[in-house]
């Protein structure tokens, strides 16, 4: 019994240490969005008959960033990503705004992907450049939420790319 009350008192304690991680990794990454607004003041983009002015280039890369080993839910996370990009911002793709990039960061060559956007899992990261600088960035980590109810996880994803666009 005794040796119950401790595994009990283990897992509690791991799942304490699982949640504050992913509440910190959700501060940081907003903190870092936050940032980036401030410190760019304004996100707006210049288009003129749906062409990029190019004094101000503005950009939205979509990055879905994964391992070595990817399970079912991963591929499933890139495809609803993928699918989502494709279908909603087709004119934005043609015109050079939006852009999905598909990494993996076990490849030595993008392993700074992983320190430079805290990752820890599969993620998808939509970052905004301007004049080829990134403004901000944020890590969509309800996609582990919404990877079996594919018409809330286009729904946010695409929210969210909408958002770095206006």
């Amino acid at each position: 019994m005794e040796l119950n009350k401790k595994s009990g008192s283990l897992i509690f304690c791991l799942a304490v240490i699982l949640v504050f991680v992913v509440v910190q990794t959700a501060c940081s990454a907003e903190d870092k969005t936050t940032k980036g607004i401030a410190e760019s003041g304004s996100t707006e983009q210049n288009i003129t008959d749906g062409k990029v002015n190019q004094a101000n280039s503005h950009k939205i890369i979509v990055y879905y960033f994964h391992g070595k080993n990817r399970c079912y839910t991963c591929k499933r996370i890139e495809k609803l990503t993928r699918e989502t990009v494709d279908n909603y911002f087709g004119n934005e793709i043609s015109a050079g705004l939006v852009k999905m990039e598909v990494v993996n960061v076990d490849e030595p060559k993008n392993k700074h992907f992983a320190k430079e956007y805290q990752l820890f899992t599969k993620s998808v990261i939509v970052s905004d450049i301007v004049n080829g600088k990134e403004q901000q960035w944020k890590n969509l980590q309800k996609v582990w939420e919404l990877v079996h109810n594919e018409e809330a996880f286009k729904e946010y994803i695409r929210n969210e790319i909408k958002l770095y666009l206006s």
